[in-house]
């Protein structure tokens, strides 16, 4: 159905808020989009392969004392090579998915139905979330813009769910008072705020520390 000459309401999951006009996506669901793939790139950044740490741990019932040396459902996430659902009959729709392999994949569809040359250099969490999140614009000017927002939600879930404690913003960002997350690849250390995007490094870290060793941040 075109859109050209009204507005009608978001397609987005059960959003019952009108779209933008022409558009079939609203505002709201637009900002949500964004922020899910801001926080999938900080959420990866915290998830440790280290038994006990992060995600939905809990005492095991007796019996069930032994465990993997490493937590083999954030291995599954960080490897691009792992398929979104097991293949078999025991194919379930909680499978873990790849973080690089499902960002990867949502890129290159985007790529393909606006024309964007995909970059020759190997991709990763970052570069592929950034160049998502310039063309979600874009997107909400086409139908499939609500199966987009539902893989983002639903990768954003597993993310969420696979960080656990970790999960937790390190200071409120000083410019919106957003939560700030860590960023940086090991040689650069940095935050970065989930809700404005600002990022700080160096000295601004440690005006941050100051403020909230003083109870300002």
């Amino acid at each position: 159905m075109n859109r050209d000459n009204y507005a009608a309401p978001c397609t987005v999951g059960r959003c019952t808020r009108p779209a933008d006009f022409a558009q079939y996506c609203c505002s709201q669901c637009v900002n949500t989009m964004l922020r899910h793939l801001r926080e999938i790139e900080d959420y990866a950044t915290t998830l440790d392969v280290t038994p006990g740490r992060g995600g939905n741990t809990g005492r095991r019932s007796p019996g069930y004392g032994s465990r993997p040396p490493a937590r083999l459902d954030v291995i599954a996430a960080l490897d691009p090579r792992t398929v979104p659902h097991a293949i078999g009959p025991d194919d379930t729709d909680g499978d873990v998915r790849s973080i690089l392999g499902t960002l990867t994949a949502l890129a290159q569809w985007v790529a393909e139905e606006c024309d964007d040359p995909r970059p020759l250099a190997a991709p990763t969490i970052a570069t592929e979330t950034r160049y998502l999140r310039n063309r979600i614009l874009w997107a909400t000017g086409q139908q499939w813009v609500d199966e987009l927002a539902e893989d983002l939600r639903q990768l954003h879930r597993q993310v969420v769910t696979l960080a656990g404690d970790s999960a937790r913003p390190l200071a409120p960002c000083p410019s919106c008072a957003g939560p700030l997350w860590p960023a940086g690849n090991g040689q650069v250390l940095g935050v970065r705020c989930g809700q404005c995007g600002t990022e700080f490094t160096s000295l601004d870290l440690l005006r941050i520390g100051a403020a909230m060793t003083q109870g300002v941040a």
